[in-house]
């Protein structure tokens, strides 16, 4: 069994894309971060398998995640690898042989993408997704690897570096280089997806 998780957080403005925010204020950015949402979704309802929506936090609005068997859970953890591990145990304790986790902010994602993922899953044992800033866009596992999920830079430059660095290099599986949309750069870097006029 294959499982797509998702990572999301509550569409209010002020707490999302808060550095785009600083360039186009908070209710723009939060703006910005539904139309990403609604691509994700749209790339996740394409790929068609099984799906896990990770709330961030009790969300203030359902609509946008509600679909017909898809899994809705909360995620815990005091830090983003703590997150990811209780998300990954979760389906894998569900009976997944693969499961990759992606957020929820990347204008490029493509449903050839997952299918790449979850394909290279067959013979890797771990699948990443690049992010331009150093980090990644995509993690995709075929069992729990507790090494992947303590004691990284979340968020930093060498994130992706150092997380390959805890497993062997003839597993890893990596995907084409995307970038997230955290600022202003970003945003104005996809003009024919930008609905916001920026």
């Amino acid at each position: 069994m294959e499982v797509l998780i998702v990572f999301c957080k509550p569409l209010i403005p002020g707490t999302v894309k808060t550095r785009l925010a600083k360039d186009i204020g908070p209710e723009k950015a939060c703006a910005v971060y539904r139309q990403l949402c609604e691509h994700t979704r749209k790339v996740a309802l394409e790929w068609g398998g099984k799906v896990a929506v990770f709330h961030h936090s009790q969300p203030e609005e359902t609509q946008l995640w509600e679909q017909a068997h898809w899994n809705q859970q909360l995620q815990s953890g005091s830090d983003l690898g703590e997150r990811m591990y209780h998300a990954f145990a979760w389906a894998f304790a569900q009976g997944a042989k693969k499961v990759c986790v992606i957020g929820s902010d990347l204008a490029s994602l493509q449903v050839s993408d997952l299918q790449e993922a979850f394909q290279a899953l067959s013979e890797k044992v771990v699948v990443w997704g690049p992010a331009t800033d150093g980090g990644y866009y995509l993690l995709g596992l075929q069992e729990l690897e507790p090494l992947l999920f303590s004691d990284l830079p979340w968020s930093q430059p060498a994130l992706l570096q150092r997380s390959q660095q805890r497993l062997p290099n003839h597993q890893h599986h990596c995907l084409r280089t995307q970038n997230d949309i955290d600022t202003l750069a970003d945003l104005k870097a996809h003009p024919d997806w930008n609905l916001m006029g920026i």
